[in-house]
Protein backbone atom coordinates (compact mmCIF):
# COMPACT_ATOMS: atom_id res chain seq x y z
CA UNK A 1 0.00 0.00 0.00
CA UNK A 2 2.86 2.29 0.78
CA UNK A 3 4.70 1.67 -2.29
CA UNK A 4 2.04 2.15 -4.34
CA UNK A 5 1.27 5.36 -2.51
CA UNK A 6 4.64 6.75 -3.11
CA UNK A 7 4.15 5.79 -6.79
CA UNK A 8 1.04 7.54 -7.13
CA UNK A 9 2.07 10.61 -5.47
CA UNK A 10 4.97 10.96 -7.83
CA UNK A 11 2.94 10.48 -11.06
CA UNK A 12 -0.01 13.24 -9.85
CA UNK A 13 2.76 15.15 -9.31
CA UNK A 14 4.57 14.91 -12.66
CA UNK A 15 1.13 14.42 -14.69
CA UNK A 16 0.02 18.20 -13.01
CA UNK A 17 2.93 19.66 -13.76
CA UNK A 18 2.77 18.79 -17.35
CA UNK A 19 -1.06 19.78 -17.67
CA UNK A 20 0.53 23.39 -16.39
CA UNK A 21 -1.34 23.27 -13.18
CA UNK A 22 0.78 24.81 -10.24
CA UNK A 23 1.09 23.54 -6.89
CA UNK A 24 0.68 26.06 -3.91
CA UNK A 25 3.56 26.30 -1.64
CA UNK A 26 1.97 24.00 1.09
CA UNK A 27 1.68 21.10 -1.44
CA UNK A 28 5.04 22.02 -2.48
CA UNK A 29 6.18 21.42 1.22
CA UNK A 30 4.17 18.42 1.43
CA UNK A 31 5.77 16.93 -1.34
CA UNK A 32 9.33 17.32 -0.04
CA UNK A 33 8.37 15.81 3.25
CA UNK A 34 7.78 12.61 1.78
CA UNK A 35 11.27 10.96 1.28
CA UNK A 36 12.36 12.34 5.02
CA UNK A 37 9.19 10.89 6.36
CA UNK A 38 9.81 7.29 4.42
CA UNK A 39 13.62 7.37 5.95
CA UNK A 40 12.96 8.37 9.39
CA UNK A 41 10.22 5.36 9.69
CA UNK A 42 12.68 3.13 8.23
CA UNK A 43 10.13 1.89 5.69
CA UNK A 44 13.13 0.34 3.40
CA UNK A 45 13.38 -2.67 6.33
CA UNK A 46 12.03 -5.52 6.44
CA UNK A 47 9.53 -7.17 3.57
CA UNK A 48 8.78 -4.76 0.81
CA UNK A 49 11.92 -2.37 1.21
CA UNK A 50 13.28 -3.16 -2.15
CA UNK A 51 10.06 -2.62 -3.78
CA UNK A 52 9.51 1.20 -1.46
CA UNK A 53 13.48 1.73 -3.02
CA UNK A 54 12.32 1.53 -6.33
CA UNK A 55 9.08 3.80 -5.49
CA UNK A 56 11.07 6.40 -3.85
CA UNK A 57 13.50 6.25 -6.85
CA UNK A 58 10.44 7.20 -8.86
CA UNK A 59 8.92 9.50 -6.90
CA UNK A 60 12.39 11.48 -6.66
CA UNK A 61 12.46 11.40 -10.63
CA UNK A 62 9.14 12.63 -10.82
CA UNK A 63 8.87 15.84 -8.54
CA UNK A 64 12.43 16.38 -9.44
CA UNK A 65 11.41 16.99 -13.04
CA UNK A 66 8.24 18.38 -11.65
CA UNK A 67 10.73 21.25 -10.40
CA UNK A 68 9.20 20.79 -6.84
CA UNK A 69 10.85 23.51 -4.30
CA UNK A 70 13.59 21.74 -2.17
CA UNK A 71 15.19 22.85 0.54
CA UNK A 72 18.86 22.43 1.28
CA UNK A 73 18.64 19.92 3.41
CA UNK A 74 16.13 17.91 1.29
CA UNK A 75 18.39 17.90 -1.47
CA UNK A 76 20.90 16.54 0.58
CA UNK A 77 18.62 13.91 1.80
CA UNK A 78 17.38 12.62 -1.71
CA UNK A 79 20.91 12.87 -3.39
CA UNK A 80 22.03 10.03 0.08
CA UNK A 81 18.88 8.38 -0.83
CA UNK A 82 19.61 8.05 -4.26
CA UNK A 83 23.44 7.28 -3.60
CA UNK A 84 22.65 4.43 -1.39
CA UNK A 85 20.02 2.85 -3.82
CA UNK A 86 23.07 3.08 -6.43
CA UNK A 87 24.77 0.79 -4.56
CA UNK A 88 22.15 -1.70 -4.33
CA UNK A 89 22.49 -5.07 -5.46
CA UNK A 90 19.54 -4.94 -7.43
CA UNK A 91 20.29 -3.82 -10.99
CA UNK A 92 16.26 -2.47 -11.18
CA UNK A 93 16.62 -0.15 -8.08
CA UNK A 94 20.18 0.77 -9.67
CA UNK A 95 18.71 1.79 -12.70
CA UNK A 96 15.79 4.02 -11.17
CA UNK A 97 17.84 5.55 -9.20
CA UNK A 98 20.41 6.25 -11.95
CA UNK A 99 16.85 8.06 -13.70
CA UNK A 100 16.15 9.72 -10.59
CA UNK A 101 20.12 11.05 -10.55
CA UNK A 102 19.96 12.38 -13.97
CA UNK A 103 16.74 14.36 -13.40
CA UNK A 104 17.46 15.51 -9.85
CA UNK A 105 21.22 16.96 -11.10
CA UNK A 106 19.61 18.60 -13.80
CA UNK A 107 17.07 20.33 -12.05
CA UNK A 108 18.71 21.30 -8.92
CA UNK A 109 22.35 21.12 -8.98
CA UNK A 110 23.48 22.87 -12.50
CA UNK A 111 24.81 26.13 -11.37
CA UNK A 112 26.13 25.05 -7.89
CA UNK A 113 29.81 24.05 -8.98
CA UNK A 114 30.70 23.13 -5.28
CA UNK A 115 27.88 20.54 -4.72
CA UNK A 116 29.05 19.59 -8.37
CA UNK A 117 32.40 18.43 -7.63
CA UNK A 118 31.40 16.98 -4.52
CA UNK A 119 28.90 14.68 -6.10
CA UNK A 120 31.72 13.38 -8.71
CA UNK A 121 34.38 13.38 -6.38
CA UNK A 122 32.23 10.76 -4.72
CA UNK A 123 31.30 8.84 -7.33
CA UNK A 124 34.63 8.61 -8.47
CA UNK A 125 35.87 7.60 -4.87
CA UNK A 126 33.02 4.75 -5.44
CA UNK A 127 34.62 3.48 -8.75
CA UNK A 128 37.51 1.32 -6.32
CA UNK A 129 35.22 0.73 -3.59
CA UNK A 130 35.27 -2.78 -2.25
CA UNK A 131 31.29 -3.27 -2.87
CA UNK A 132 30.83 -4.22 -6.26
CA UNK A 133 27.32 -3.17 -6.40
CA UNK A 134 28.79 0.78 -5.22
CA UNK A 135 30.76 0.45 -8.36
CA UNK A 136 28.27 -0.69 -10.67
CA UNK A 137 25.70 2.16 -9.69
CA UNK A 138 28.61 4.68 -9.35
CA UNK A 139 29.87 3.98 -13.16
CA UNK A 140 26.52 4.47 -14.40
CA UNK A 141 25.37 7.58 -12.55
CA UNK A 142 28.80 9.36 -14.02
CA UNK A 143 27.55 8.55 -17.35
CA UNK A 144 23.78 10.35 -16.96
CA UNK A 145 25.68 13.95 -15.36
CA UNK A 146 25.32 16.71 -17.50
CA UNK A 147 28.06 18.83 -18.96
CA UNK A 148 27.59 21.31 -17.26
CA UNK A 149 28.54 19.06 -14.05
CA UNK A 150 31.38 17.02 -16.11
CA UNK A 151 33.03 20.14 -17.09
CA UNK A 152 34.51 20.87 -13.84
CA UNK A 153 36.70 17.62 -13.64
CA UNK A 154 35.68 15.67 -17.30
CA UNK A 155 40.03 14.39 -17.14
CA UNK A 156 39.52 12.94 -14.42
CA UNK A 157 36.08 11.30 -14.93
CA UNK A 158 37.52 9.66 -18.45
CA UNK A 159 40.54 8.45 -16.93
CA UNK A 160 39.04 6.88 -13.72
CA UNK A 161 36.50 5.37 -15.60
CA UNK A 162 39.19 3.96 -18.33
CA UNK A 163 40.82 2.25 -15.03
CA UNK A 164 37.53 0.67 -13.95
CA UNK A 165 37.06 -0.82 -17.84
CA UNK A 166 40.28 -2.96 -16.89
CA UNK A 167 40.19 -6.41 -15.10
CA UNK A 168 40.78 -5.75 -11.30
CA UNK A 169 44.28 -6.77 -10.08
CA UNK A 170 43.00 -8.20 -7.40
CA UNK A 171 40.64 -11.77 -8.40
CA UNK A 172 38.69 -11.10 -4.89
CA UNK A 173 36.95 -7.59 -6.41
CA UNK A 174 36.32 -8.31 -9.86
CA UNK A 175 32.82 -8.12 -11.41
CA UNK A 176 32.17 -8.25 -15.17
CA UNK A 177 28.99 -6.11 -14.30
CA UNK A 178 30.95 -3.76 -13.15
CA UNK A 179 32.87 -3.41 -16.00
CA UNK A 180 30.79 -3.60 -18.32
CA UNK A 181 28.81 -0.17 -16.65
CA UNK A 182 32.09 1.27 -16.71
CA UNK A 183 32.24 0.56 -20.63
CA UNK A 184 28.76 2.02 -20.70
CA UNK A 185 29.54 5.20 -18.23
CA UNK A 186 32.49 5.89 -20.44
CA UNK A 187 30.70 6.07 -24.08
CA UNK A 188 28.01 8.21 -22.42
CA UNK A 189 30.09 10.44 -20.86
CA UNK A 190 32.17 11.09 -24.21
CA UNK A 191 28.74 11.78 -25.95
CA UNK A 192 27.89 14.78 -23.06
CA UNK A 193 31.00 16.22 -23.30
CA UNK A 194 31.86 16.53 -26.99
CA UNK A 195 27.97 17.49 -28.09
CA UNK A 196 28.32 20.20 -26.19
CA UNK A 197 32.23 21.09 -26.15
CA UNK A 198 32.13 23.62 -29.12
CA UNK A 199 29.92 26.06 -26.98
CA UNK A 200 32.55 26.34 -24.33
CA UNK A 201 35.15 28.19 -25.45
CA UNK A 202 36.95 28.28 -22.00
CA UNK A 203 38.08 24.93 -22.88
CA UNK A 204 40.59 23.37 -25.31
CA UNK A 205 38.72 21.21 -27.76
CA UNK A 206 41.97 19.19 -28.53
CA UNK A 207 42.81 18.13 -25.23
CA UNK A 208 39.56 16.46 -25.10
CA UNK A 209 39.64 14.86 -28.06
CA UNK A 210 42.78 13.53 -28.33
CA UNK A 211 42.21 12.21 -25.04
CA UNK A 212 39.16 10.20 -26.34
CA UNK A 213 41.53 8.75 -29.18
CA UNK A 214 44.85 7.76 -26.61
CA UNK A 215 43.50 6.62 -23.93
CA UNK A 216 39.23 6.02 -24.28
CA UNK A 217 39.45 3.89 -27.63
CA UNK A 218 42.77 2.00 -26.46
CA UNK A 219 40.54 1.45 -23.31
CA UNK A 220 37.58 0.15 -25.55
CA UNK A 221 39.86 -1.70 -27.70
CA UNK A 222 41.38 -3.69 -24.74
CA UNK A 223 37.77 -4.46 -23.38
CA UNK A 224 37.54 -6.47 -26.32
CA UNK A 225 39.16 -9.07 -24.97
CA UNK A 226 37.61 -9.19 -21.35
CA UNK A 227 36.28 -12.55 -21.58
CA UNK A 228 36.29 -13.62 -17.78
CA UNK A 229 34.13 -16.51 -16.67
CA UNK A 230 32.23 -17.68 -13.62
CA UNK A 231 29.89 -20.02 -12.58
CA UNK A 232 27.19 -17.85 -15.21
CA UNK A 233 29.47 -18.64 -18.15
CA UNK A 234 31.08 -15.85 -20.42
CA UNK A 235 30.21 -13.03 -18.28
CA UNK A 236 33.08 -11.33 -20.54
CA UNK A 237 30.70 -11.10 -23.53
CA UNK A 238 28.71 -8.72 -21.51
CA UNK A 239 31.54 -6.07 -21.45
CA UNK A 240 32.75 -6.68 -25.03
CA UNK A 241 29.48 -6.23 -26.41
CA UNK A 242 29.27 -2.74 -24.52
CA UNK A 243 32.74 -2.28 -26.26
CA UNK A 244 31.79 -3.14 -29.53
CA UNK A 245 28.67 -0.05 -29.39
CA UNK A 246 31.70 2.38 -27.18
CA UNK A 247 33.62 1.68 -30.16
CA UNK A 248 31.20 3.02 -32.91
CA UNK A 249 29.82 6.16 -30.69
CA UNK A 250 33.73 7.04 -30.10
CA UNK A 251 34.67 6.69 -34.02
CA UNK A 252 31.93 8.88 -34.74
CA UNK A 253 32.90 11.30 -32.64
CA UNK A 254 36.47 11.41 -33.98
CA UNK A 255 35.11 11.19 -37.65
CA UNK A 256 33.14 13.73 -37.40
CA UNK A 257 35.86 16.07 -35.52
CA UNK A 258 38.00 15.17 -38.71
CA UNK A 259 35.38 16.01 -41.37
CA UNK A 260 34.70 19.58 -39.50
CA UNK A 261 38.52 20.06 -39.38
CA UNK A 262 39.84 18.53 -42.57
CA UNK A 263 43.20 20.09 -42.56
CA UNK A 264 43.74 20.59 -38.64
CA UNK A 265 42.10 17.46 -36.76
CA UNK A 266 43.73 14.64 -39.53
CA UNK A 267 45.33 13.07 -36.30
CA UNK A 268 42.29 12.34 -34.05
CA UNK A 269 41.82 9.19 -36.54
CA UNK A 270 44.23 7.50 -39.06
CA UNK A 271 44.89 4.17 -40.16
CA UNK A 272 46.51 2.47 -37.59
CA UNK A 273 43.80 3.46 -35.10
CA UNK A 274 40.90 1.95 -37.97
CA UNK A 275 42.94 -1.36 -38.50
CA UNK A 276 43.21 -2.32 -35.15
CA UNK A 277 39.09 -0.49 -34.99
CA UNK A 278 37.43 -3.05 -37.37
CA UNK A 279 39.95 -5.89 -36.95
CA UNK A 280 38.97 -6.22 -32.99
CA UNK A 281 34.98 -6.18 -34.02
CA UNK A 282 35.30 -8.39 -36.65
CA UNK A 283 37.47 -10.82 -34.49
CA UNK A 284 34.11 -10.87 -32.50
CA UNK A 285 31.74 -11.51 -35.70
CA UNK A 286 33.21 -15.18 -35.61
CA UNK A 287 33.43 -16.20 -32.39
CA UNK A 288 30.71 -18.44 -30.68
CA UNK A 289 28.10 -16.65 -29.08
CA UNK A 290 25.19 -15.91 -31.52
CA UNK A 291 24.28 -12.43 -30.00
CA UNK A 292 27.92 -11.60 -30.13
CA UNK A 293 28.14 -12.33 -33.75
CA UNK A 294 24.83 -10.24 -34.63
CA UNK A 295 26.13 -7.36 -32.64
CA UNK A 296 29.46 -7.26 -33.89
CA UNK A 297 28.33 -7.28 -38.08
CA UNK A 298 25.37 -5.06 -37.34
CA UNK A 299 28.05 -2.43 -36.13
CA UNK A 300 30.16 -3.01 -39.24
CA UNK A 301 27.15 -2.51 -41.32
CA UNK A 302 26.83 1.02 -39.42
CA UNK A 303 30.17 2.10 -39.81
CA UNK A 304 30.69 1.27 -43.47
CA UNK A 305 27.22 2.78 -44.55
CA UNK A 306 26.38 5.90 -42.18
CA UNK A 307 24.91 8.13 -43.36
CA UNK A 308 26.02 11.63 -41.73
CA UNK A 309 29.96 10.01 -40.60
CA UNK A 310 32.30 8.79 -43.49
CA UNK A 311 35.07 6.58 -41.66
CA UNK A 312 38.03 7.38 -43.15
CA UNK A 313 41.48 4.84 -43.64
CA UNK A 314 39.11 1.27 -43.13
CA UNK A 315 41.13 -1.67 -45.19
CA UNK A 316 40.28 -3.16 -47.84
CA UNK A 317 36.66 -1.19 -47.79
CA UNK A 318 35.40 -2.45 -50.91
CA UNK A 319 35.85 -6.33 -49.61
CA UNK A 320 34.18 -5.83 -46.41
CA UNK A 321 31.70 -3.51 -48.19
CA UNK A 322 31.37 -7.11 -50.37
CA UNK A 323 31.21 -9.59 -46.97
CA UNK A 324 28.90 -7.08 -45.36
CA UNK A 325 26.59 -5.66 -47.74
CA UNK A 326 23.48 -2.70 -47.02
CA UNK A 327 20.75 -4.82 -46.40
CA UNK A 328 17.95 -4.83 -43.43
CA UNK A 329 17.22 -8.10 -42.04
CA UNK A 330 20.63 -10.29 -42.28
CA UNK A 331 20.10 -13.13 -40.33
CA UNK A 332 24.50 -12.81 -38.84
CA UNK A 333 23.22 -14.22 -35.50
CA UNK A 334 22.95 -17.49 -38.07
CA UNK A 335 26.32 -19.66 -38.16
CA UNK A 336 25.69 -20.64 -42.10
CA UNK A 337 25.60 -17.61 -43.08
CA UNK A 338 27.76 -15.46 -41.31
CA UNK A 339 30.83 -17.65 -41.51
CA UNK A 340 31.41 -18.57 -45.29
CA UNK A 341 31.63 -14.31 -45.22
CA UNK A 342 33.39 -13.76 -42.60
CA UNK A 343 35.99 -16.31 -43.51
CA UNK A 344 37.18 -14.36 -46.59
CA UNK A 345 38.88 -12.09 -44.46
CA UNK A 346 41.60 -14.13 -43.64
CA UNK A 347 42.98 -13.45 -47.35
CA UNK A 348 43.69 -9.85 -45.99
CA UNK A 349 46.85 -9.50 -43.66
CA UNK A 350 45.62 -6.95 -41.58
CA UNK A 351 42.61 -8.85 -40.92
CA UNK A 352 43.66 -12.34 -40.57
CA UNK A 353 44.71 -13.57 -37.13
CA UNK A 354 41.96 -11.71 -35.55
CA UNK A 355 39.58 -13.92 -37.58
CA UNK A 356 41.63 -16.98 -37.32
CA UNK A 357 41.95 -16.18 -33.34
CA UNK A 358 37.92 -15.94 -32.87
CA UNK A 359 37.55 -18.38 -35.48
CA UNK A 360 39.36 -21.55 -33.45
CA UNK A 361 37.10 -20.85 -30.51
CA UNK A 362 34.50 -21.63 -32.81
CA UNK A 363 35.69 -24.40 -34.71
CA UNK A 364 37.06 -25.74 -31.89
CA UNK A 365 34.41 -25.51 -29.29
CA UNK A 366 32.05 -28.21 -28.23
CA UNK A 367 28.61 -27.13 -29.99
CA UNK A 368 28.11 -29.19 -32.72
CA UNK A 369 26.39 -27.15 -35.01
CA UNK A 370 28.72 -23.90 -34.39
CA UNK A 371 31.50 -25.97 -34.86
CA UNK A 372 30.05 -27.84 -37.80
CA UNK A 373 29.30 -24.52 -39.74
CA UNK A 374 32.75 -23.03 -38.77
CA UNK A 375 35.11 -25.76 -39.76
CA UNK A 376 32.61 -26.39 -42.97
CA UNK A 377 33.56 -22.05 -44.15
CA UNK A 378 36.88 -22.43 -43.03
CA UNK A 379 37.62 -25.96 -45.60
CA UNK A 380 35.62 -24.54 -48.38
CA UNK A 381 37.42 -21.19 -47.63
CA UNK A 382 41.20 -23.33 -48.63
CA UNK A 383 39.49 -25.05 -51.40
CA UNK A 384 38.43 -22.49 -53.72
CA UNK A 385 40.46 -21.20 -56.16
CA UNK A 386 43.52 -23.28 -58.60
CA UNK A 387 46.35 -24.99 -56.19
CA UNK A 388 48.43 -22.42 -56.36
CA UNK A 389 45.92 -20.47 -54.55
CA UNK A 390 44.97 -23.15 -52.17
CA UNK A 391 48.69 -23.64 -51.26
CA UNK A 392 48.79 -19.48 -51.06
CA UNK A 393 45.92 -19.53 -48.49
CA UNK A 394 47.05 -22.49 -46.53
CA UNK A 395 50.48 -20.89 -46.03
CA UNK A 396 48.92 -18.00 -44.65
CA UNK A 397 46.59 -20.03 -42.48
CA UNK A 398 49.48 -21.89 -40.79
CA UNK A 399 51.16 -18.16 -40.20
CA UNK A 400 47.99 -17.09 -38.41
CA UNK A 401 47.98 -20.26 -36.36
CA UNK A 402 51.45 -20.19 -35.00
CA UNK A 403 51.16 -16.80 -34.18
CA UNK A 404 48.14 -17.57 -31.94
CA UNK A 405 50.59 -20.46 -30.41
CA UNK A 406 52.71 -17.80 -29.66
CA UNK A 407 50.21 -14.82 -28.73
CA UNK A 408 48.54 -16.76 -26.36
CA UNK A 409 50.86 -19.03 -25.08
CA UNK A 410 49.33 -20.77 -21.84
CA UNK A 411 46.20 -19.31 -22.69
CA UNK A 412 44.08 -22.36 -22.23
CA UNK A 413 40.56 -20.76 -23.27
CA UNK A 414 42.30 -19.96 -27.04
CA UNK A 415 44.73 -22.85 -27.39
CA UNK A 416 42.64 -25.97 -26.29
CA UNK A 417 40.53 -25.08 -29.18
CA UNK A 418 43.40 -24.11 -31.45
CA UNK A 419 44.87 -27.43 -30.80
CA UNK A 420 41.84 -29.00 -31.92
CA UNK A 421 41.10 -27.09 -34.97
CA UNK A 422 44.68 -28.29 -35.79
CA UNK A 423 43.92 -31.83 -35.26
CA UNK A 424 40.62 -31.93 -37.39
CA UNK A 425 42.80 -29.92 -40.23
CA UNK A 426 45.10 -32.86 -39.99
CA UNK A 427 42.33 -34.98 -40.45
CA UNK A 428 41.23 -33.51 -43.63
CA UNK A 429 44.60 -33.89 -45.34
CA UNK A 430 45.76 -30.69 -44.76
CA UNK A 431 49.37 -29.81 -44.40
CA UNK A 432 50.28 -32.74 -45.93
CA UNK A 433 51.75 -31.73 -48.95
CA UNK A 434 55.72 -31.34 -47.47
CA UNK A 435 56.16 -27.69 -48.47
CA UNK A 436 58.33 -25.35 -47.35
CA UNK A 437 55.65 -23.69 -45.63
CA UNK A 438 54.53 -26.59 -44.03
CA UNK A 439 57.87 -28.16 -43.30
CA UNK A 440 58.16 -24.52 -40.56
CA UNK A 441 54.41 -25.29 -39.13
CA UNK A 442 55.43 -28.64 -38.05
CA UNK A 443 58.34 -27.58 -36.29
CA UNK A 444 56.40 -24.47 -34.93
CA UNK A 445 53.42 -26.95 -33.86
CA UNK A 446 55.81 -29.31 -31.94
CA UNK A 447 57.81 -26.70 -30.12
CA UNK A 448 54.41 -25.39 -29.08
CA UNK A 449 53.28 -28.84 -27.56
CA UNK A 450 56.22 -29.51 -25.64
CA UNK A 451 54.87 -26.30 -24.04
CA UNK A 452 51.34 -26.44 -23.79
CA UNK A 453 51.28 -30.20 -23.02
CA UNK A 454 53.72 -30.20 -19.86
CA UNK A 455 51.48 -31.02 -17.04
CA UNK A 456 48.42 -30.06 -18.23
CA UNK A 457 45.50 -32.15 -16.68
CA UNK A 458 43.08 -30.92 -19.74
CA UNK A 459 42.32 -34.26 -21.35
CA UNK A 460 40.63 -32.79 -24.48
CA UNK A 461 43.65 -30.66 -25.11
CA UNK A 462 45.92 -33.64 -24.09
CA UNK A 463 44.23 -35.86 -26.43
CA UNK A 464 44.29 -33.36 -29.71
CA UNK A 465 47.73 -33.33 -29.02
CA UNK A 466 48.84 -36.72 -29.27
CA UNK A 467 47.16 -37.38 -32.35
CA UNK A 468 48.57 -34.21 -34.08
CA UNK A 469 52.58 -35.39 -32.98
CA UNK A 470 51.08 -38.67 -34.43
CA UNK A 471 50.49 -37.05 -37.90
CA UNK A 472 54.05 -35.22 -37.81
CA UNK A 473 55.84 -38.20 -36.76
CA UNK A 474 53.99 -39.57 -39.66
CA UNK A 475 55.74 -37.69 -42.21
CA UNK A 476 59.67 -38.35 -43.81
CA UNK A 477 61.05 -35.21 -42.48
CA UNK A 478 63.53 -34.96 -39.80
CA UNK A 479 61.16 -33.14 -37.45
CA UNK A 480 59.42 -36.37 -37.10
CA UNK A 481 61.85 -37.82 -35.43
CA UNK A 482 61.15 -34.81 -32.47
CA UNK A 483 57.31 -35.62 -32.86
CA UNK A 484 57.82 -39.25 -32.28
CA UNK A 485 60.32 -38.99 -29.37
CA UNK A 486 57.06 -36.50 -27.83
CA UNK A 487 54.74 -38.85 -28.56
CA UNK A 488 56.28 -41.94 -26.54
CA UNK A 489 56.97 -39.89 -23.49
CA UNK A 490 53.10 -40.46 -23.22
CA UNK A 491 53.19 -43.54 -22.60
CA UNK A 492 53.95 -42.65 -19.50
CA UNK A 493 51.67 -40.35 -18.97
CA UNK A 494 49.44 -40.64 -15.69
CA UNK A 495 46.14 -40.64 -17.39
CA UNK A 496 45.02 -43.99 -18.97
CA UNK A 497 43.55 -43.65 -21.53
CA UNK A 498 46.34 -41.09 -23.18
CA UNK A 499 48.75 -43.81 -22.90
CA UNK A 500 46.26 -45.66 -25.14
CA UNK A 501 45.93 -42.97 -27.47
CA UNK A 502 49.96 -42.71 -27.76
CA UNK A 503 50.32 -46.16 -28.24
CA UNK A 504 48.06 -46.25 -31.00
CA UNK A 505 49.18 -43.16 -32.94
CA UNK A 506 52.94 -44.25 -32.68
CA UNK A 507 51.86 -48.02 -34.06
CA UNK A 508 50.38 -45.61 -36.86
CA UNK A 509 53.67 -43.77 -37.72
CA UNK A 510 55.66 -46.66 -37.38
CA UNK A 511 53.43 -47.83 -39.83
CA UNK A 512 53.52 -44.61 -41.80
CA UNK A 513 56.94 -43.53 -41.73
CA UNK A 514 59.74 -46.60 -41.94
CA UNK A 515 62.41 -43.88 -41.21
CA UNK A 516 61.31 -43.38 -37.72
CA UNK A 517 62.79 -46.62 -36.71
CA UNK A 518 64.96 -49.01 -38.50
CA UNK A 519 63.33 -51.89 -40.18
CA UNK A 520 64.43 -54.61 -38.58
CA UNK A 521 63.86 -53.30 -35.06
CA UNK A 522 60.23 -51.92 -35.97
CA UNK A 523 58.51 -55.41 -34.80
CA UNK A 524 59.81 -55.43 -31.57
CA UNK A 525 59.36 -51.58 -31.17
CA UNK A 526 55.37 -52.18 -32.04
CA UNK A 527 55.55 -55.50 -29.44
CA UNK A 528 56.68 -53.15 -26.95
CA UNK A 529 53.96 -50.69 -27.32
CA UNK A 530 51.12 -52.71 -27.68
CA UNK A 531 52.51 -55.10 -24.98
CA UNK A 532 50.98 -53.60 -21.75
CA UNK A 533 46.86 -54.15 -21.63
CA UNK A 534 46.10 -50.31 -21.65
CA UNK A 535 42.39 -50.46 -21.25
CA UNK A 536 43.26 -51.70 -17.61
CA UNK A 537 45.52 -48.62 -16.99
CA UNK A 538 48.91 -50.97 -17.01
CA UNK A 539 52.09 -48.99 -17.69
CA UNK A 540 55.37 -49.45 -19.39
CA UNK A 541 58.21 -51.42 -16.97
CA UNK A 542 61.19 -49.08 -16.58
CA UNK A 543 62.93 -51.77 -18.49
CA UNK A 544 61.03 -51.84 -21.67
CA UNK A 545 61.37 -47.65 -21.01
CA UNK A 546 65.08 -48.42 -21.51
CA UNK A 547 64.92 -50.71 -24.41
CA UNK A 548 62.28 -49.03 -26.41
CA UNK A 549 64.51 -45.65 -26.09
CA UNK A 550 67.70 -47.72 -27.87
CA UNK A 551 65.95 -49.26 -30.27
CA UNK A 552 63.96 -45.65 -31.51
CA UNK A 553 67.54 -44.32 -31.04
CA UNK A 554 66.10 -41.81 -28.30
CA UNK A 555 67.61 -40.72 -24.87
CA UNK A 556 65.99 -41.99 -22.42
CA UNK A 557 66.16 -39.35 -20.19
CA UNK A 558 64.68 -37.11 -22.61
CA UNK A 559 61.24 -38.98 -23.79
CA UNK A 560 60.57 -40.13 -20.26
CA UNK A 561 62.22 -37.55 -17.70
CA UNK A 562 62.17 -38.32 -14.29
CA UNK A 563 59.90 -36.64 -11.61
CA UNK A 564 60.36 -36.59 -8.07
CA UNK A 565 58.03 -37.96 -6.34
CA UNK A 566 58.07 -38.90 -2.30
CA UNK A 567 54.83 -41.29 -2.59
CA UNK A 568 53.81 -43.24 -5.43
CA UNK A 569 50.54 -42.16 -6.38
CA UNK A 570 47.73 -44.92 -7.72
CA UNK A 571 45.88 -43.58 -10.43
CA UNK A 572 41.76 -43.50 -9.96
CA UNK A 573 38.94 -42.51 -12.02
CA UNK A 574 38.47 -39.65 -9.96
CA UNK A 575 41.17 -38.34 -11.64
CA UNK A 576 40.72 -38.68 -15.13
CA UNK A 577 36.90 -37.09 -14.20
CA UNK A 578 38.28 -34.33 -12.84
CA UNK A 579 39.79 -33.53 -16.42
CA UNK A 580 36.67 -33.54 -18.14
CA UNK A 581 35.65 -30.81 -15.95
CA UNK A 582 38.27 -28.88 -16.58
CA UNK A 583 37.93 -29.19 -20.21
CA UNK A 584 34.08 -27.72 -19.80
CA UNK A 585 35.39 -24.87 -17.66
CA UNK A 586 38.01 -24.19 -20.23
CA UNK A 587 35.68 -23.98 -22.87
CA UNK A 588 33.57 -21.35 -21.31
CA UNK A 589 30.21 -23.40 -20.74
Amino acid sequence: MRHGATLAAGEVVSALHQCGYVLSADSHKRIAGIVPAIEKARLYRGKGGEIMRLAVSRFIECISSSHVTLSERTERILLDTLTVNLGHPNSQIQNAAVSAVQQLVQSYLIGNDKKAVDLISKHLKHLTDPNVAVRRGSALALGVLPYELLIAKWKDVLLQLCSACMIEVNPEDRDAEARMNAVKGLTSVCETLTQRRASDPENDDLSLFILIKTEVMDTLLKALDDYSVDNRGDVGSWVREAAIHGLEKCTYILCKKVGDHNNDWSSLFDSNLANRLIGGIVKQGVEKMDKLRETAAKALQRILYHETVTVPYIPYREKLEEVIPNQEGIRWAVPTFSFPRFVQLLGFPCYSKGVMSGLVISTGGLQKSLKDASFSALLQYLGEGEANEQRSRESAMCDDILWILQEYKKCDRLIVPCIKTIEELFEEKMFLNQEAYTLSFYKGVVDSLAIELRASKIFAKLEAGVVILGYIASVSEPISKQAFSQLLSFLAHRYPKIREKAAEEACLALVRNKTLVTEDKIERVKDIITMPCWEAGMELTQTQKLELCELAGLEHGVVFRTRNRTVTRTMTASDENASYSALVDSSGF
